[in-house]
């Protein structure tokens, strides 16, 4: 049986004054999506442009159904972890961008 995953990618820019705190907040973030099904997590800084640190993360979904729960939770402010994670997003220097690439194992 073919299955498909998906290889999820998100990356946002975080403001550079707050940078260690959203270090600190990734590890938290790191195990709340190892518990939501998320594999092979990677997290990266992408680089830095107008005062903004842009970060990408990537790890693969077992099923469209954990990526939909996944994007959702994130953008609540019912987990706490997220919560915190969107504070430190730099709204002004762009948005949250989500990529997912269906692949068949």
């Amino acid at each position: 049986m073919i299955t498909k995953q998906l290889h999820i990618f998100i990356q946002y820019p975080i403001k550079e004054t707050v940078t260690l705190q959203y270090e600190e907040t990734m590890q938290r973030v790191l195990h709340a999506m190892n518990q939501m099904g998320a594999n092979d997590y990677r997290w990266t800084k992408a680089g830095s442009e107008k005062g903004a640190a842009y970060y990408r993360e990537s790890f693969l979904l077992p099923t469209e159904s954990h990526y939909f729960a996944m994007k959702a939770l994130r953008g609540s402010q019912q987990s706490n972890v997220f919560h915190e994670l969107s504070q430190f997003i730099d709204t002004e220097a762009g948005a949250v961008e989500y990529i997912g690439l269906k692949i068949s194992s």
